[in-house]
């Protein structure tokens, strides 16, 4: 992916690309993104989902606290908040997207699962909708860019 593309990634969700820049004995970020900018709106869209499911998460825990302090007679259940998603790598892999990360709940996992098959019907090269290729290298491409 385009460096301008990567970084605005990483300045828009610092929180789940904060290792992005660190060496590669701890994470395949240090790569960055290694699939083509076709797939940048899907991981936009991902990444928004996740942090704000996970900042909700926190907003929801604490008014649940904030509650119960405040009301001993009427407790809620307080949910602990969701882990902070980290991606780990995110790549191409057999022509679609593959994002790994730590952290999270059932719910993110839900999302990347959606994400990742999204990506079987999107152009990586721009975007646009496409088919993946038959034989050697799976890749999902448009019918302008099969040419």
């Amino acid at each position: 992916m385009k460096k301008e593309l990567d970084e605005a990634l990483c300045k828009k969700y610092p929180l789940i690309f904060a290792d992005r820049h660190k060496g590669m004995m701890e994470t395949a970020m240090c790569w960055g993104f290694d699939h083509d900018d076709g797939w940048y709106a899907i991981i936009d869209n991902l990444c928004a989902n996740i942090q704000g499911h996970i900042d909700w998460s926190i907003t929801n825990h604490q008014s649940a606290l904030k509650w119960n302090g405040e009301h001993p007679d009427r407790q809620y259940s307080v949910r602990e908040p969701v882990p902070q998603v980290v991606a780990t790598q995110v790549k191409e892999k057999f022509g679609t997207l593959r994002f790994y990360y730590t952290g999270g709940d059932e719910t993110i996992e839900g999302m990347v699962r959606m994400a990742e098959s999204w990506s079987a019907n999107a152009c990586e090269e721009c975007g646009a909708p496409g088919t993946q290729t038959d034989g050697g290298w799976i890749e999902t491409l448009c019918p302008a860019h099969k040419q």
